[in-house]
């Protein structure tokens, strides 16, 4: 399976970049999916072992029969993707227009100034700012009774502010007050202790900018790697010794692209061996139990998170598994090729498209990952919208 499954894969490389769809706002997902789908069966076909514990060899086969589904979906995908040249929201998209931005403007820093507030309240429970003050790194924000309502503004956290952030730099014209901006938008996504967050925030910045990459972009990009290494260090206790480094050398690797396939995994052995005890439509259920096979010997529930389509291989079978998967694409395609459509990359618009993938991809389905998206469903609508209304003086 692994050989059809590189085949296709490498069809999908070639195709996109045939038609030059490297640019086309669809390579977010398709980012997703490499993380996802490709990284666990090369690393699992290796013979390495970790999480293995949690299923057995029958269902990698499974897992690699989805990811030949997937991307034999996204090859038909980017044909049709390179030979429609409008869809029913064209026109939303290309007659964007940002003549008005006095209404985007205020809308974002409406936002900021929420988050702003929040932080203000619960400075002093901060995770990183406890941790400089006592050097001891205490509970995540999403883990502490003390704070209020986390979840709820971590949403924002995770869809306005960075959206803000690209939309800002464009209206800033010093490197100095940008870098601040950036640092502080950092600072928001790291306050709440999700280092992930701010990472795929980085890759994004990165990545899908539209800029060519340079001695500039190379060195941020080898500052930006030393400092989320160091905060991954520090935040899991680790010493700066030979042992560390060996520890980062696989730790994070194994993380960023075996951690949410290895989940998606366990789901297809667990289903497949009857061992869900709860029922699995009721929330939390799921992701709980997963958790619990892959690390037994952690006493306290946890989240095993991977791509939307674990779950409902769990709840539905992998027929509706394949249709769902189908009909997310069809949803999105509007929305991608209107992206593609403008003028130019707005990355504030981008953005949403990312985060919504990244939840799709990324985390289970729960009650605020599905916050959270219609979240970013609603900011990339509220960015088309506002600058064409009119004020009445």
């Amino acid at each position: 399976m692994i050989y059809i499954l590189i085949i296709i894969y490498i069809l999908n490389i070639f195709y996109l970049k045939k038609k030059r769809l490297f640019t086309s706002s669809f390579i977010i997902h398709f980012f997703f999916l490499t993380i996802v789908f490709i990284g666990p069966c090369i690393y699992y076909e290796l013979g390495f072992t970790v999480y293995s514990n949690s299923f057995d060899w029958v269902d990698v086969i499974t897992f690699e029969k989805y990811s030949i589904f997937v991307f034999s979906c996204t090859l038909i995908y980017s044909y049709f993707l390179s030979h429609t040249k409008k869809t029913i929201l064209n026109s939303l998209f290309s007659n964007y227009s940002q003549k008005n931005k006095s209404l985007l403007f205020l809308y974002f820093i409406f936002w900021y100034s929420i988050v702003a507030l929040y932080l203000l309240i619960y400075f002093k429970e901060l995770p990183v700012i406890k941790f400089i003050f006592t050097g001891i790194l205490p509970e995540r924000l999403d883990k502490s009774e003390s704070v209020k309502f986390f979840y709820t503004l971590s949403s924002i956290f995770m869809v306005f502010i960075p959206s803000g952030y690209f939309y800002f730099i464009t209206l800033l014209k010093g490197n100095l007050t940008k870098f601040l901006l950036l640092l502080f938008v950092i600072f928001i996504l790291t306050s709440g202790g999700h280092k992930g967050l701010t990472a795929f925030f980085i890759i994004f910045a990165l990545m899908f900018s539209g800029y060519k990459f340079n001695l500039k972009y190379i060195l941020i990009l080898g500052i930006s790697v030393i400092g989320l290494l160091s905060i991954y260090t520090v935040t899991k206790g680790k010493k700066i010794n030979k042992e560390t480094l060996v520890y980062l050398l696989e730790s994070p690797p194994r993380r960023f692209f075996v951690t949410q396939g290895s989940a998606f995994i366990t789901r297809i052995s667990m289903d497949r061996k009857n061992l869900y005890k709860g029922n699995v439509h009721e929330y939390q259920v799921i992701k709980n139990e997963t958790y619990k096979e892959i690390y037994p010997h952690y006493k306290t529930y946890g989240a095993a998170p991977t791509i939307f389509m674990g779950d409902m291989h769990v709840r539905y079978g992998p027929v509706i598994t394949g249709i769902s998967y189908i009909i997310f694409l069809l949803f999105c395609f509007p929305i991608i090729k209107g992206l593609d459509n403008m003028p130019q990359r707005k990355l504030h618009l981008w953005w949403n498209l990312f985060i919504f993938f990244f939840l799709l991809g990324m985390t289970e389905i729960s009650m605020f990952s599905s916050l959270r998206l219609i979240l970013t469903i609603f900011n990339l609508f509220a960015i088309l919208i506002l600058p064409k209304l009119k004020l009445n003086a």
